[in-house]
C-alpha cells in the first residue's frame, strides 16, 4: 500500500532518506560534508528551514519547516545530485536511495520537540550517550553551543522551552517511551527478547525457561505480557517470536499481542504488572557503546550494530 504524503496539514516535517536495500550512502566523512552542502543549497532554493538533523551511515533524518511548500522538489534535487556524485566517487550505478523519501507532518509543539529529540538520539548505538553531543553529523552539538552553528541551521524553535544544559539533559536522559516505536519509525532504544524475558521473570519470581516454554498455558498472564511487549517493542519479527516461544505461527503471536493490549486497558492487575515490568526494563537500560517544548510559529533562520541503525 502506497503511503500518501500530506503536504497541506502542516508546514513542518520529519524527513527520512534511506539507502536502497539499507545500503550505505556515506563512505567517507567528506561524503557527509558534500551531502550537507547540497541539502543547504536545495532547501535554501525553496526557502525550507532546517531545525534538526542527523546523518547516519545508511539514512538521514531532517526536521524541516517548509512554509512555502517545495519539499518534494527540494528532496528530488538533493537526492538526484548526491546520488550522481556518490556513484561517480564509488564507480557504481543504479539507485542509491529508496524510491521515495519518507516524511511525517508535525502538527503540534509537543510532537516537534519529541521529533527533534528522536533525531538527536539516533546516533546512540554508534557513540553512546557520552559521545552524543560530540557526534559531528548531528545538529545537537551546534544547538547546545558545543560547536559553531552552520548558517543554514535555524536555531531557537527546537530549544525554546530549554536552556542549553536542560536541552542536553532532555535528549540524553532515557525515558520509558524510548523503547516504543516513534510513530512509523523504530524505537530509539532497541529492546532484546532476553531483556524482556529477564524483566518479566524477575517481577513475577519465575524462571525464564518456564515463561518461554511452549507448554505454558494460554491464560498465563506473565507469558502473555512477555510476548505482547516483544511485539510492542519490535524485539523481533512475529515469525521469529513464534519459533522462540513455541507457537504454531505468527498469527498466534499477533493474537497474544492483541490479548495483552486488551488486558492492559481492561485489567487493573495486568496493567500494574505491566508497569512493574516496564520499570524493571528501565533500570537496566544500557546504551550500546556507552561508557559511562518548541514553538511552531518560530522565526525564519539562515538543516544496529556496526555503524548502522534501523531508524
Amino acid at each position: 500500500m502506497t503511503r500518501q504524503r500530506d503536504l497541506t496539514s502542516s508546514a513542518w516535517f520529519h524527513v527520512v532518506q534511506k539507502g536502497a536495500d539499507a545500503q550505505d550512502i556515506f563512505g567517507l566523512p567528506s561524503h557527509r560534508t558534500v551531502y550537507e552542502e547540497l541539502l543547504a543549497e536545495a532547501f535554501g532554493r525553496f526557502d525550507i528551514e532546517v531545525h534538526a538533523y542527523a546523518w547516519m551511515s545508511n539514512h538521514t533524518h531532517t526536521l524541516g519547516h517548509a512554509p512555502l511548500g517545495g519539499l518534494p522538489e527540494a528532496m528530488h534535487l538533493l537526492g538526484g545530485r548526491y546520488a550522481s556524485m556518490y556513484n561517480g566517487w564509488t564507480n557504481r550505478s543504479g539507485p542509491l536511495f529508496t524510491a521515495r523519501y519518507f516524511s511525517e507532518p508535525i502538527t503540534s509543539d509537543a510532537q516537534l520537540v519529541q521529533t527533534a529529540r528522536y533525531i538527536h538520539r539516533n546516533p546512540l548505538p554508534i557513540v553512546g550517550s557520552s559521545g552524543l553531543v560530540e557526534y559531528p553529523w548531528s545538529s545537537l552539538g551546534a544547538l547546545c553551543g558545543r560547536r559553531p552553528r552552520p548558517e543554514w541551521l535555524a536555531a531557537g524553535v527546537v530549544t525554546t522551552a530549554f536552556d542549553v544544559d536542560s536541552y542536553e539533559r532532555y535528549v540524553l536522559t532515557s525515558q520509558p517511551s524510548d523503547r516504543e516505536p516513534f510513530g512509523w519509525m523504530p524505537p530509539s532504544t532497541p529492546t532484546r527478547c532476553e531483556e524482556i524475558e529477564a524483566a518479566v521473570a524477575s517481577v513475577v519470581g519465575r524462571e525464564v525457561a518456564e515463561l518461554c516454554s511452549p507448554k505454558g498455558k494460554m491464560t498465563d498472564e506473565a507469558r502473555t505480557l512477555m510476548i505482547a511487549l516483544a511485539v510492542e517493542y519490535r524485539a523481533d519479527t512475529s515469525s521469529a517470536l513464534a519459533e522462540r516461544y513455541g507457537l504454531s505461527d505468527l498469527r498466534s503471536v499477533r493474537r497474544i499481542a492483541r490479548r495483552g493490549r486488551a488486558l492492559s486497558t481492561e485489567s487493573v492487575a495486568f496493567a500494574a504488572l505491566r508497569r512493574r515490568v516496564v520499570g524493571a526494563l528501565d533500570t537496566q537500560i544500557v546504551v550500546p557503546g556507552d561508557l559511562g517544548a518548541g514553538n511552531l510559529g518560530g522565526s525564519r533562520g539562515p538543516g544496529r550494530g556496526e555503524l548502522r541503525q534501523a531508524g
